[in-house]
């Protein structure tokens, strides 16, 4: 199990890294360091907690590196540097001894943060000069008309580093706790979710069209750098004007396409031999992420859409909670081998839930039993075949609960059916047991032969009403079962 934990943290990581970080990089947001820097913080910590092994967080840093190379092309090198190092301090910090994880978390957390924040003001004095920063204060300066001028980028600079040791800290901190705190949450089982099985995800590097526009900013850029190079090297009389707002423009202008068009394809393409060949010498370890990293992808969708009822940062939190408590669990419905008891309230759409979650899937068995035009139906949950549950007029042979009068020959063939899926490998689903079972009629026999047979993997549905999960669990001897006691868990 500590391998699986290994792949979901590591797919988690690639999440966060090549989705997110790939949005807020495309929008060129400010606080991409602090977001996706925080979530690496995170993962890899958690890492170190559950995995602690040697090499285990620089093997974990390089296939991130290779997921984010196919997943977000558009990223820039300075992306994977921070990767990169934090992958390396991560590995360097954290030992096998424990007992310092909680300070190890806030030194890991801070330095890490504080690189963000440090390379960030590098690259906008790269691209800029630090013509940008004299131009600051000359702003503010004169706005507020001081006789002694101030260095205000100075401050700006170690205000903007400051936020990022502070936060550093904080989700330091925070991080030193999540194993506590994600074992508590694990022991509610209302935070465990049961995930479909993704389809895999499309890894296949988008190749950019050389389009009419990027021939055009090619050629101005091409441009730009031979005016530059006239007037800087006074070749005749300089043909750029001299102010220094329309320098830092011109400057910017020229080094991020000297970037675009130069740096970043030289440094891609170095970087991503290397990975590729790191990606040949891991290729099992890969593929172990690649089979997970759509469910996870799904998991984080669904505790995003289990959050739907709180608001602001609480939302956030719950998120989190689902999230965490999921990808670290080994009672989730990312794991196989446990018997689930989905509890929820008649009328609240347990069965839908299970049509809709088994719909395409090759790996569920067993019997639901959904209404269809007003009829209680049986529907064998691999075929999908329907037949009639409730009993036709005349039928002699019934079972009756409450108004209801069901076949029991139909209840027979639907046992049938459970039956032979019994030695299937996947979900053996039973819709549902409730009163007719405790009474030894409906599905009794074929679930007391299941429990005999050491069978698992089983989600077995129970109604919400007079104590029911507790009198299937104590008729049944399940225990040890998991119950998920919300309708929307599914």
């Amino acid at each position: 199990m500590e391998r699986q934990i290994y792949y979901r943290l590591i797919a988690l990581w690639v999440l966060s890294e090549a989705m997110l970080g790939g949005i807020i990089h495309g929008f060129n947001l400010p606080v991409s360091g602090l977001v996706v820097g925080t979530c690496a913080v995170a993962c890899i910590s958690l890492l170190a907690w559950y995995v602690p092994e040697r090499g285990a967080i620089l093997k974990a840093t390089i296939i991130v590196a290779v997921f984010k190379m196919m997943l977000s092309p558009q990223a820039p090198p300075p992306a994977y540097i921070a990767v990169f190092f934090q992958g390396v301090l991560g590995e360097f910090l954290f030992r096998k001894d424990k007992r310092f994880y909680r300070i190890t978390c806030v030194v890991f957390a801070t330095i890490a943060l504080l690189e963000s924040g440090i390379q960030r003001i590098l690259v906008l004095t790269l691209i800029y000069g630090n013509d940008i920063w004299v131009v600051i204060n000359d702003f503010i300066n004169r706005l507020t008309r001081q006789k002694v001028a101030a260095n205000y980028s100075l401050i700006i600079g170690a205000v903007y580093v400051s936020i990022h040791v502070l936060v550093g800290i904080l989700v330091g901190t925070w991080i030193a706790g999540l194993p506590a705190r994600v074992e508590k949450w694990q022991a509610d089982h209302q935070n465990i979710l049961l995930v479909n099985e993704g389809k895999s995800l499309d890894l296949q590097r988008p190749v950019a069209s050389r389009n009419r526009r990027r021939v055009w900013i090619f050629l101005i850029w091409i441009f730009l750098v031979a005016l530059y190079i006239q007037s800087y090297y006074k070749i005749g009389t300089p043909l750029l004007p001299s102010h220094i707002s329309l320098k830092i423009f011109l400057r910017s202008l020229i080094i991020v396409l000297s970037w675009v068009f130069l740096v970043s394809p030289l440094l891609k393409k170095l970087l991503y031999g290397w990975l590729q060949r790191k990606q040949s010498q891991s290729a099992q370890d890969i593929q172990q992420v690649l089979n997970i990293l759509p469910i996870t992808q799904q998991l984080v969708v669904k505790s995003w859409r289990q959050a739907r009822d709180f608001r602001g940062w609480s939302k956030i939190q719950h998120w989190l909670k689902l999230v965490l408590a999921n990808a670290l669990s080994s009672h989730s419905g990312l794991a196989e081998g446990v018997v689930v008891l989905f509890v929820a309230p008649i009328q609240t759409g347990k069965t839908t839930s299970l049509v809709e979650w088994s719909a395409d899937r090759q790996d569920v068995y067993g019997i639901l039993t959904p209404v269809v035009d007003g009829r209680r139906m049986f529907m064998d949950a691999h075929t999908r075949q329907l037949f009639l549950m409730e009993a036709k007029e005349g039928d002699e042979d019934t079972v009756a609960v409450g108004k209801y009068h069901f076949s029991r020959a139909n209840f027979e063939k639907a046992s049938q059916v459970i039956r032979q899926s019994a030695n299937q490998k996947g979900w053996l689903v039973i819709d549902e047991i409730g009163p007719l079972e405790l009474n030894g009629e409906g599905f009794c026999t074929v679930l007391k032969e299941l429990i005999q047979e050491g069978r698992k993997q089983m989600i077995l549905v129970v109604r919400e009403k007079d104590k029911m999960p507790e009198r299937v669990k104590n008729y049944f001897g399940l225990h040890h079962a998991l119950v998920i006691n919300h309708a929307g868990a599914l």
